[in-house]
């Protein structure tokens, strides 16, 4: 006969597990379904007609100084063939005094699905008087994974930092600039998305404020505010870099293409001018 003393569970301690074990499972349902997620307009591109090859040209201004830097940006050009992607490719870089102040160089790459605008990879090489950081940011269905190579430039020492985001569906700089444009962009309407540039991902909430003559132009003006998504609780947090909203004008007619940005940004006054716009 079996003598040794059964061991009994408290129900107090069975209550506590289940509290313990039930507060886990809110608290990770929470996190894939955040409050957020309701405000995101709808993935599908809009109704307006794609954009045709094209070659865009910007000048930046700083608190002032009229050549900060240059932009320039294209659309599916045509030396490079990928066949069923969308590719735009830009390169930026600072000049005058805000080079000796923010010297900075880039160079990026997007892929995106022409019948989704949504992004199959971002690639981007970012150089400045400190680094230079090479960046790959790979979208998937349901998460995006990025990983970003930081090299110093004075001792060439590097580091490297692989991220998830489990996530979807979400956009890079460029296929968002193409969904925007393609939605019918009413005065009033607003358009939500997650856009994961880099390694951050971040909410961008557009509003389409109205019409007006612009630089000469009629013009559709637009405000772009960002918020920062913590990437362990999905919870949104200021995006410091950013004072408040931006302004964007996009041209009101049939190609839409951006004329000027306007940001209250952490170094100050930044405006990015379009000077140039061709057909490759």
């Amino acid at each position: 006969m079996n003598t040794r003393p059964r061991l009994f569970v408290p129900s107090g301690m069975s209550t506590c597990r289940r509290f313990i074990f039930t507060s886990l499972l809110l608290t990770s349902l929470l996190q894939a379904a955040p409050t957020w997620k309701g405000e995101l307009t709808s993935s599908a591109p809009g109704p307006f007609p794609k954009l045709a090859p094209t070659v865009l040209d910007l000048q930046v201004s700083w608190n002032g100084t009229i050549n900060a830097g240059n932009v320039r940006v294209e659309f599916a050009p045509p030396d490079v063939h990928k066949p069923g992607n969308f590719v735009v490719r830009s390169s930026a870089a600072s000049h005058g005094a805000a080079a000796v102040l923010f010297p900075y160089q880039t160079n990026f790459w997007s892929e995106v699905d022409p019948a989704t605008l949504r992004p199959r990879l971002f690639h981007a090489v970012e150089t400045d008087d400190k680094e230079k950081v090479d960046t790959t940011v790979r979208y998937f269905p349901t998460r995006v994974e990025s990983r970003e190579i930081s090299q110093l430039l004075k001792t060439g020492k590097t580091t490297r930092s692989d991220r998830t985001f489990e996530f979807a569906p979400v956009f890079d700089i460029f296929s968002a600039m193409l969904h925007v444009r393609s939605q019918k962009l009413d005065t009033g309407d607003k358009v939500t998305l997650v856009v994961r540039p880099f390694g951050t991902s971040y909410l961008l909430r557009v509003n389409v404020a109205g019409r007006e003559p612009h630089n000469g132009r009629n013009a559709i003006r637009l405000t772009l505010g960002m918020r920062k998504i913590d990437r362990k609780t999905l919870e949104l947090q200021p995006y410091k870099k950013l004072k408040r909203d931006a302004t964007l004008w996009l041209t009101d007619d049939a190609e839409r293409i951006p004329m000027e940005l306007r940001a209250a940004a952490f170094i100050g006054d930044v405006r990015a001018t379009l000077t140039a716009h061709r057909k490759p």
